[in-house]
């Protein structure tokens, strides 16, 4: 996994704005994280990947101004950090996150996976 890979694009929506994007431009940016209890990372885009048996996922933001206009579909994203981990880990952190979305959807009477 290089830090200048170019992966396949999602739907992205950032300050309301929602943009669909058919190609992400990943680069690796320098970043020092303070104390994450005072000052928690924000990302806003991930992309993950299989290298052997570790999974690789790489987090960080897409901002409206790296969406370049004159090359439609293609944003530019900045990656702050790079996790790895095992299959198993990466299969209960997946776990982790469908439980708390739908604990969140329950609390706010939301019906998880409903259509718009």
């Amino acid at each position: 996994m290089s830090d200048q890979d170019a992966v396949p694009g999602a739907g992205v929506k950032l300050r309301g704005a929602e943009a669909r994007l058919r190609e992400v431009k990943k680069r690796i940016v320098p970043f020092e994280q303070d104390d994450p209890q005072i000052e928690p990372l924000f990302i806003n885009f991930a992309h993950a990947a299989f290298l052997g048996d570790d999974v690789y996922l790489d987090i960080g933001v897409i901002t409206l101004e790296s969406i370049d206009p004159t090359a439609e579909g293609v944003g530019d994203f900045a990656v702050i950090s790079r996790l790895v981990m095992s299959k198993r880990t990466a299969i209960a952190v997946r776990d982790q996150i469908d439980n708390v979305l739908k604990e969140g959807e329950r609390a706010k009477g939301e019906t998880p996976n409903a259509a718009p």
